[in-house]
């Protein structure tokens, strides 16, 4: 090795002799310091000028390979966009999941109500909760909640249409229909309810139809109740439901409902025999469940009137093919 650094440094100096002395100083000094110097650092050095581009070019090509596409704006852009397509296409799996589960939740919901409904109707049926009809008129007190089928919104209505019969009933319509007013020592609410076209309904309805009345306030600022008739209830019975329903005060309210109530099938003739049911007393009836605060819509009904349709065909219950339904809630004595 000393051989051939001294060989390149010979044939790389100046041959001119007036530089010869000062070449050959210079010689003996690099010959001087390759001779203290050890293979290891000469190994080294060779390392380090062999190496280096090596290791630049291999850094250079790993970086072109990680970055490709990378740098690239319009392969940049088009990784964004197959990126974007893909979290499009997982939100939509997933958006399809959530509403298949919802429509589970809802399927399920109708199914639980149902079995609630039969349950209740079975309970109420082994505790004798069902009273007929007596010989005097008035109709039995049931519990349970049937199948809501609505009937037609063309149907519910709670005034008189023109040319409709006049009714010695209707100034007591006309004067308390929507009011609060004293009767019998307490201070009430009533709601008058016209069903029209009854024979019809009584005949051709399906047992699982209904109609339900609009939704009324029973005082300013207060509960919302509704009704429901079942006109054709096993072909020959007639049902009609008191419930509550979500109104627009109801977070000012105390709750469970614990108002006292009651209803009446107005009698047409002189002197009138209405059919009425006994007070319902939600302290004492069900349980606070159906008289909790209303969720969404409509709280299953619990209370109600039921009597024979032949009943109704007595008297004048039907007046010009109508029936007219009162509500009496009792707010305070």
């Amino acid at each position: 090795m000393e051989r051939a650094v001294l060989l390149c440094v010979v044939l790389l100096l100046p041959c001119l002799p007036a530089e010869r002395q000062r070449g050959n100083e210079e010689i003996d000094s690099m010959l001087s310091q390759l001779r203290h110097a050890s293979a290891s650092e000469i190994q080294s050095l060779r390392y380090c000028k062999i190496s280096t581009p090596d290791l630049l070019a291999t850094a250079q090509s790993t970086a072109n390979r990680v970055l490709q596409g990378v740098c690239n704006p319009r392969e940049l852009n088009e990784r964004f966009a197959a990126l974007q397509k893909q979290v499009v296409d997982q939100f939509t799996v997933l958006q399809s999941m959530v509403l298949s589960v919802e429509d589970q939740l809802r399927t399920q919901d109708k199914q639980m109500k149902k079995h609630h409904s039969k349950l209740r109707q079975a309970i109420g049926t082994m505790r004798g909760g069902v009273e007929g009809a007596d010989d005097a008129g008035r109709g039995f007190d049931f519990f349970d909640d049937l199948d809501d089928q609505p009937g037609d919104a063309a149907d519910d209505y709670s005034q008189r249409e023109e040319g409709e019969v006049v009714s010695p009933r209707d100034t007591e319509i006309d004067r308390y229909n929507s009011t609060m007013h004293q009767e019998e020592g307490w201070r009430v609410f009533t709601y008058y309810w016209r069903v029209r076209d009854i024979n019809y309904k009584m005949r051709n309805w399906g047992g699982r139809r209904s109609l339900r009345s609009e939704s009324f306030y029973i005082f300013q600022n207060g509960y919302r109740m509704y009704m429901r008739i079942y006109p054709n209830q096993r072909g020959e019975n007639v049902y009609i439901h008191v419930g509550l329903t979500e109104g627009d005060y109801d977070v000012n309210l105390d709750w469970p409902f614990k108002l006292k109530h009651r209803i009446h099938i107005l009698d047409h003739g002189s002197p009138s025999e209405d059919i009425v049911s006994r007070v319902w007393d939600p302290t004492q009836l069900c349980s606070g469940w159906h008289w909790r605060r209303p969720e969404s819509g409509d709280n299953y009904e619990c209370v109600g009137l039921g009597f024979e349709q032949l009943l109704l065909r007595s008297r004048s219950y039907i007046h010009d093919d109508s029936i007219v339904i009162r509500l009496t809630v009792f707010l305070a004595q």
